[in-house]
């Protein structure tokens, strides 16, 4: 039985699922805290899904245990508690589906009396969790109507409806626009201030970098990273600084040879060359530093000395989070890049 802190409330050990020859997930370990938001983010067929269909018991693992908190205990997921274990949480799997000729309010009802919510008090309920997601217009509207992003929305809010304690959602913000994902965004903050813990999948960093306590990146079926966003961007010691210009040089390459001649001594980096490069589509200069604010400090600095008209300068939250994911993901280890174990502990302070 794993140590039980009272502020864990899903433990994670040694799960693996094959199938057939193919092991989609080997010796998986997570905890997940009362209250925090945690963002599990992979490539396709890295095993996230997989993951949480066993926490839902929809697939069954092969070796290892899931244990949740019950009346202040935790306990181990099995095919006699389930129902009772599985009451504390909301989940969404996949991409949601629903009867084209139903309507959200009776959609919602039958998810609300199928997870025992008190009938007196679900047509109240199903008008909360709509209006959260901007859907309190379409609450009689035949779901045959929705876009794709309605869609999604109505089922984010099917698995609120029974008010869980846990949310276990699968890449809940596919197919929302940028517009509704910024509300998703707010509505799980709002969710945890709440009290309330969501567990999700994604494969946009932005997304899950702007609203994670904790990230954790599987691959292959293995957790290769697992810390908060502050450690996973200190532990990326090869990461890009945005530089952008007053204007536009006529000569690109030269701009950057110079630009890389000022750079090179305080980057903190065992290179002679390729500091500097430009990116054509945003139209800056993107110079590879180890991620030390003091070095970020000495290559403004030597900049300014030089009389650089610089406009903006910035390390890019999400831009250090994907060169590190890209690098875990490549399988580097060099010595300006972390060994994966020394973040995947996931305990480290602030």
């Amino acid at each position: 039985m794993p140590q039980n802190n009272k502020e864990i409330i899903i433990n994670l050990k040694n799960l693996t699922k094959r199938f057939g020859s193919f092991t989609a997930v080997s010796n998986f370990n997570l905890e997940i805290r009362k209250g925090e938001i945690i963002g599990l983010l992979g490539p396709n067929g890295a095993g996230k899904t997989t993951t949480m269909k066993m926490i839902a018991r929809l697939l069954n693992p092969d070796e290892g245990e899931i244990w949740i908190k019950d009346n202040g205990n935790l306990e181990l997921l099995t095919g006699k508690n389930m129902v009772t274990l599985l009451d504390h949480i909301g989940f969404l799997i996949e991409n949601p589906t629903f009867y084209e000729h139903m309507t959200p309010r009776k959609i919602l009802s039958y998810f609300a009396i199928l997870k025992g919510y008190p009938k007196k008090k679900i047509p109240k309920r199903i008008e909360e969790v709509l209006a959260l997601v901007g859907l309190t217009d379409w609450i009689d509207k035949k779901v045959g109507t929705f876009s794709k992003g309605m869609k999604q929305k109505l089922g984010v809010v099917s698995a609120l409806i029974h008010d869980p304690d846990i949310l276990i959602l699968d890449e809940p913000q596919t197919g929302l626009d940028p517009k509704a994902r910024r509300e998703t965004r707010e509505m799980f903050l709002k969710l945890k201030n709440q009290g309330k813990t969501i567990f999700l999948s994604s494969h946009l960093l932005y997304e899950v970098s702007e609203i994670s306590d904790r990230i954790a990146i599987i691959n292959q079926g293995k957790l290769i990273a697992f810390d908060t966003m502050k450690n996973l961007e200190m532990a990326s010691k090869d990461i890009k600084l945005q530089i952008q210009l007053m204007e536009l040089p006529v000569d690109i390459e030269k701009k950057r040879v110079e630009l890389e001649e000022i750079i090179l001594p305080y980057t903190g980096l065992k290179l002679k060359s390729k500091i500097v490069s430009f990116n054509p589509e945003l139209k800056i200069f993107e110079a590879r530093f180890n991620g030390e604010l003091t070095n970020q400090r000495k290559i403004l600095e030597e900049l300014t000395k030089k009389e650089i008209d610089i406009v903006n300068f910035s390390v890019p939250r999400a831009n250090a989070l994907e060169d590190l994911y890209i690098q875990l993901i490549a399988g580097v280890a060099t010595e300006e890049v972390a060994e994966p174990q020394a973040i995947i502990k996931g305990d480290r302070g602030d």
